[in-house]
């Protein structure tokens, strides 16, 4: 984090280094978080590549008590949503688990993934999006409001919501 504010510094104050660094550093995070809204590689990198066009253009915009990583995921967020609305919904496809060790083992959690996955499918976004962020992102509640801009009780109430409604679809009880 102290590593993303030095840079952030030199490029507000003109050094395009600085803001080539922070993009060769969440470019690739960026693209895998729109992926997971869009589920198209090549339009999640469109998607970060205006993102950060934007932070570029608006560089006065950034508030530094928020990390980087937080601000360019809300900014992400948003252009996959607008996007979204505009060509209608996109259901998550594909969630990266732990890897495995033997075939049989790589069979349940495929197929296990496979059924999270449905299950997940089934809810509605802000609930997918709040168990990917901080499940798979392991971003903390903060960040995540920051993101989904909402307060940190609606994000405790969301996550929370959203876990009792994944485990009610994984146990068969809609």
């Amino acid at each position: 984090m102290n590593e993303d504010k030095i840079l952030l510094e030199g490029f507000k104050s003109g050094n395009p280094k600085s803001f080539e660094n922070l993009i060769i550093k969440y470019r690739q995070k960026g693209i895998n978080f729109a992926k997971k809204y869009l589920h198209d590689y090549y339009l999640a990198e469109d998607i970060v590549q205006e993102s950060f066009a934007e932070i570029y253009v608006y560089r006065d915009r950034y508030d530094p008590k928020y990390s980087f990583k937080s601000y360019l995921y809300s900014i992400i967020r948003n252009k996959s949503v607008d996007y979204i609305r505009k060509n209608h919904s996109i259901p998550v496809k594909e969630i990266s688990l732990t890897t495995e060790d033997t075939p049989e083992k790589s069979f349940f959690n495929k197929d296990r993934k496979n059924t999270v996955i449905e299950k997940i499918n089934q809810m509605k976004m802000d609930y997918r999006m709040a168990i990917y962020l901080v499940e798979y992102e392991e971003l903390s509640y903060k960040e995540i409001a920051k993101i989904m801009n909402k307060n940190m009780t609606q994000v405790k109430i969301l996550i929370y919501r959203a876990r009792k409604k994944l485990k009610n679809l994984l146990e068969g009880e809609v």
